[in-house]
């Protein structure tokens, strides 16, 4: 019995979490944080950031520092790279570097939701899993957005196998840093 009142708890937090910031024309200034290694960035990635920028007033675009992970791209690079991709747009958006716990920065920079992007079914359960740490840690909660049908298909892996063998990128990254990818 306890566990159903637990739940019916969390539910109505979510919906007023929903309800708070998204349905309302509320004075509150909304910081979204999104988080990935964007090595480099892709047209998925852009898709993501656009489609975010609706939801908030300042996107922070966290590029995470994982000692698991070998970027091709220096940090300072793939930070250039995202200037470069999101300058068209006129929204406030700060990419930056998220040294150590996703957790940490957003308590450090007053984040009220993540948001991840999700392609198909198999990135489903990792983020899952992350989203829920994140709430743990934070109490923040995490916005997923679906890819765009054209779009599910681009993951910075494969445009770096693309670019590894001289392939044109056009169709899978901004085109303004094609040429530095």
């Amino acid at each position: 019995m306890l566990a159903v009142g637990r739940k019916s708890t969390h539910l109505q937090m979510y919906k007023s979490f929903v309800r708070r910031m998204f349905c309302t024309k509320s004075p509150i200034f909304r910081v979204a944080l999104y988080a990935g290694s964007f090595d480099p960035p892709t047209l998925g990635h852009l898709d993501i950031i656009e489609r975010a920028c609706t939801l908030c007033d300042k996107l922070y675009v966290g590029i995470g520092i994982n000692p698991a992970k070998k970027p091709i791209f220096s940090t300072d690079h793939r930070i250039s790279l995202l200037q470069k991709a999101v300058s068209h747009l006129e929204h406030e958006i700060v990419p930056c570097v998220i040294q150590g716990l996703v957790a940490d920065f957003i308590k450090e920079h007053k984040i009220h939701f993540l948001v991840r992007g999700l392609r198909s079914h198999a990135d489903l359960d990792s983020e899952i899993i992350m989203a829920i740490m994140n709430r743990k840690l934070s109490g923040t909660e995490t916005v997923m957005l679906m890819a765009r049908e054209g779009k599910v298909h681009i993951s910075s892996t494969m445009v770096r196998s693309l670019g590894i063998h001289k392939k044109r990128l056009e169709k899978f990254v901004p085109p303004i840093i094609e040429d530095e990818v």
